[in-house]
């Protein structure tokens, strides 16, 4: 039995429901064609009787008993559909109700939480530079060479172990794009961001510090946002085609830059999003479109999936996993459960799971990721640094 617990994709609440309309829809419209289907002489008086010959007068009598019976048991029929139907509907309503004042509450909660978190940011940013950002400063990047094993990004967990591989450059501020020549003739930009690293002071060499965490949650920007987005742009250097897609990938910090940049429409005018994919980082409350499939791992023992207090959405385009990190949880309660070698190891079950909401996602971003014949990815390879032109904050 699998430890995967998985929420929303074609396997969730939200598709459950539309399922149920469906089917209250259909049953309507076979309780019409049955209705339909009896001839109205079978309910007619039987007036076949007063022209029928003595001899066979007894003969009409019980075929007009029969056809009226007939007639009766497809009314009942017909009434038992209808009333299926309703039924149906109902249960879709009850379900969609029970959701939607769920999903109430823990907003509420969310939105207290993060005006909790802006409350001890500001307060923490004017006393003592802590967790703020600040204002006055721009990202460079620079092109430098990349590891000589980047694995080709074939499934979810190759591609976090791209991201893995970005840990050596963590000092840096790598970012990685691979560029990848699909069968269909377009191109693939997988988009590859590391996870928190750098000081807790306001924000210093490394976009991707803790002070840009703070950022990415109370307003959707940072400076490991802006890297990535210009990391795919000198990539693409004017290159990318109209349908070409772009794969966001990420773990912790890098994920919510993955996230915060699906939901952003000014990224999303110049770049078609096809899917993300996040480890441990608190996405649930981003307004990603449902045009783009999500894929969010998370494990019960990692607090920083959580730091968001939304629960996951239960959209057919967007699929969460919940798993037990594989991890030793009386040595490693949380830093071992965040760890990106724990979600590669959740990750490489996602790959061989038979869910059917993960084999829906596996199928949906296979065509990106399949390479055309005789194609090799291209790797580029970024590092980012934050530059100040004053302190003001």
């Amino acid at each position: 039995m699998s430890d995967l617990d998985v929420t929303g994709g074609v396997g969730g609440i939200e598709v459950a429901i539309e399922d149920l309309r469906r089917a209250a829809s259909r049953l309507r419209r076979a309780a019409d064609v049955v209705e339909g289907a009896v001839p109205e002489r079978w309910r007619a008086p039987s007036w076949d009787l007063l022209t029928a010959a003595p001899d066979l007068a007894h003969l009409v009598v019980r075929a007009r008993l029969a056809s009226t019976a007939a007639a009766d048991a497809v009314g009942h029929s017909v009434q038992r559909l209808r009333a299926l139907a309703v039924s149906t509907d109902r249960a879709a309503t009850a379900y969609e109700r029970a959701e939607a004042t769920t999903r109430g509450l823990l907003a509420g909660l969310h939105d207290q939480a993060m005006s909790i978190a802006w409350l001890v940011s500001a307060v923490t940013g004017r006393a003592f530079g802590l967790l703020d950002e600040g204002k006055g400063w721009d990202v460079t990047l620079t092109p430098v060479p990349a590891p000589d094993c980047v694995p080709s990004p074939t499934s979810a967990d190759s591609m976090l172990a791209g991201v893995e591989t970005l840990g050596d450059r963590d000092s840096t501020g790598g970012v990685r794009v691979v560029e990848l020549a699909a069968t269909d003739g377009t191109t693939t930009w997988v988009v590859q961001v590391p996870g928190t690293h750098g000081g807790w002071a306001e924000g210093g060499r490394v976009p991707m510090d803790w002070p840009a965490n703070v950022s990415l949650m109370l307003s959707a920007t940072s400076a490991s946002k802006v890297a990535a987005t210009r990391a795919l742009d000198l990539a693409q250097a004017g290159r990318a085609g109209p349908h070409d897609r772009v794969v966001l990938v990420g773990h912790s910090q890098g994920g919510i830059v993955a996230a915060a940049l699906a939901s952003d429409p000014a990224f999303t005018r110049t770049h078609r999003v096809s899917h993300v994919l996040t480890a441990g980082s608190p996405i649930d409350d981003f307004p990603i479109p449902d045009s783009t499939q999500v894929l969010s791992l998370q494990h019960g023992t990692d607090p920083v999936h959580a730091l968001d207090a939304s629960p996951p959405p239960d959209r057919r385009s967007w699929t969460t996993v919940e798993a037990p990190a594989p991890v030793d949880v009386r040595t490693h309660l949380t830093a071992g459960a965040h760890a990106l070698s724990a979600y590669r190891a959740t990750a490489s079950k996602v790959d061989r799971s038979g869910d059917v909401s993960l084999r829906r996602w596996r199928a949906g971003i296979a065509p990106a990721l399949t390479l055309a014949p005789g194609a090799e990815p291209v790797v580029h390879e970024f590092r980012s640094e934050r530059r100040w032109q004053n302190r003001d904050s």
